[in-house]
């Protein structure tokens, strides 16, 4: 099936980045279930002091510091993730969010340059593509993901209907 090249320029604002690492993290690599088993695990040990405590002798006062490690860990992961996130984003609102690369998909593949950098990727090679809210992201290994802020929906709509013609299989909506 033959399909006009799609040419873009794609602009990561800071709302697009939030969005993208949210997803790529918590969702897509899932990296809640580290946090979540850590915690779990500690809430658990500190049931059971807290079970013991008529019985053994500070056993309330352990339960209670497995508890705040167990809950605190956990939340200052997440509350770092959070902070690194906002931080790039107060640079990309500093910057006015620019081009960050200019993409071309066309019947062979994706295309990207940034600079004078130029990457050329294979449909074949494509790991996958998913479509957030504000914005398409096309992973060109497990760890690289190009993302594709459409300038409106119509422009959206079109990018999807190219990429789930060329990634049968590899696209998650």
């Amino acid at each position: 099936m033959k399909s006009e090249p799609l040419a873009l320029e794609a602009r990561v604002t800071p709302e697009v980045f939030r969005e993208f690492a949210f997803f790529d993290t918590f969702r897509r690599q899932k990296r809640w279930k580290g946090p979540v088993l850590f915690a779990l695990i500690m809430g658990g040990f500190a049931a059971v002091c807290f079970a013991l405590r008529g019985s053994r002798e500070q056993a309330a006062l352990i339960g209670t510091v497995l508890l705040v490690v167990g809950l605190g860990l956990p939340a200052a992961y997440v509350l770092s993730f959070y902070l690194s996130v906002r931080r790039r984003e107060k640079a990309l609102k500093a910057a006015g969010s620019p081009v960050a690369y200019h993409i071309r998909l066309d019947e062979g593949g994706l295309s990207a340059r940034q600079g004078e950098k130029e990457e050329r990727c294979p449909w074949e090679q494509v790991a996958g593509a998913w479509r957030l809210r504000r914005c398409l992201c096309v992973y060109v290994d497990e760890r690289r993901a190009y993302l594709l802020p459409p300038r409106d929906e119509e422009q959206g709509e079109r990018i999807w209907t190219f990429l789930t013609a060329h990634l049968p299989g590899k696209t998650r909506g």
